[in-house]
């Protein structure tokens, strides 16, 4: 088989391959192209509430400024498949199924990025521009009060929405109302828990919440559910506006591949590399964690 026609055999099955991994997680992600060489996240603060004026003195002044940020770098990944040139002949299907193959890893090696950053959000590997984890229940304020986005209670109906609202309770660095809890809404959980589909269901799904009739209050919550292998902590689940997306999945570059022919063994190799970048944002709303 010549090299034009293994590349043209391989493109397809790969790109079917990238699409086969559900891409679900992306929800509460912000998925950014960004062509630079490192990203400066700031969380800009210094506007607080309007005082009273009198008419005729000097308007007050508010200066607004960079509190807190975080610059985010990226990690270079790649991989090289070999084939036999006499395998590419005598198995037909060699190459397509190399495209195929090849296309899911690097899919599933995105979730796996994604998936890191997000089982860290509960610890200082994941934190947010104050330097507390991304979901902690000590954000600090300007006036030296904390905002919480954690709570430790098994997933059922009753902490749900007792995390939708915390969201509702939500202040921002000022110390002003921030609700966030009208966002669409996209829910991680991990199927270790192996009841967990089951009560998601029950609690997003039920009209009535119980034998006596009651409206089912969370239903009118409803968040996008994604029940993720790759979480892999049972005990751990988190709620995330896809408005605020507080997460940053940067695709520096985007999976590429080469193609060409070993000149010592003639074998065929396919090359494939790209660099990704995963952070929170700085400011921590948009989240709401559990780790009962």
């Amino acid at each position: 088989m010549a090299l034009t026609e293994v590349k043209q055999t391989f493109v397809k099955p790969f790109f079917d391959g990238l699409t086969q991994p559900s891409d679900a997680w992306k929800g509460g992600f912000d998925m950014l192209t960004d062509d630079v060489a490192a990203m400066k996240l700031a969380s800009m603060t210094g506007i607080g509430r309007v005082p009273v004026w009198d008419g005729s003195s000097d308007v007050d002044q508010a200066f607004v400024n960079d509190l807190f940020n975080t610059t985010l770098t990226y990690t270079k990944y790649a991989l090289q498949v070999r084939l036999n040139k006499f395998e590419v002949r005598d198995l037909p299907r060699v190459v397509a199924d190399a495209g195929t193959r090849l296309g899911v890893s690097i899919a599933n090696t995105y979730g796996s990025i994604a998936a890191d950053r997000l089982a860290d959000v509960f610890s200082a590997t994941t934190s947010a521009g104050d330097g507390k984890a991304l979901v902690a229940d000590d954000h600090p304020t300007r006036s030296g009060a904390v905002r919480d986005n954690k709570m430790t209670s098994a997933f059922d109906r009753t902490s749900y929405l007792a995390a939708v609202n915390l969201a509702s309770l939500w202040v921002n660095y000022e110390n002003d109302e921030d609700d966030w809890s009208g966002d669409p809404l996209c829910f991680y959980g991990s199927p270790s828990d192996t009841t967990l589909r089951e009560t998601a269901f029950e609690v997003f799904g039920s009209a009535v919440s119980s034998s006596q009739m009651q409206a089912n209050a969370a239903a009118q919550y409803r968040p996008d559910e994604v029940l993720w292998a790759k979480l892999t902590d049972s005990t751990r689940w988190m709620l995330l506006s896809k408005l605020r997306m507080p997460l940053i999945f940067w695709v520096r570059a985007g999976a590429e591949t080469n193609t060409v022919i070993d000149e010592d063994n003639l074998s065929y190799k396919i090359t494939t590399s790209f660099a990704i970048g995963t952070a929170a944002k700085p400011d921590p709303a948009g989240i709401i964690g559990s780790d009962a």
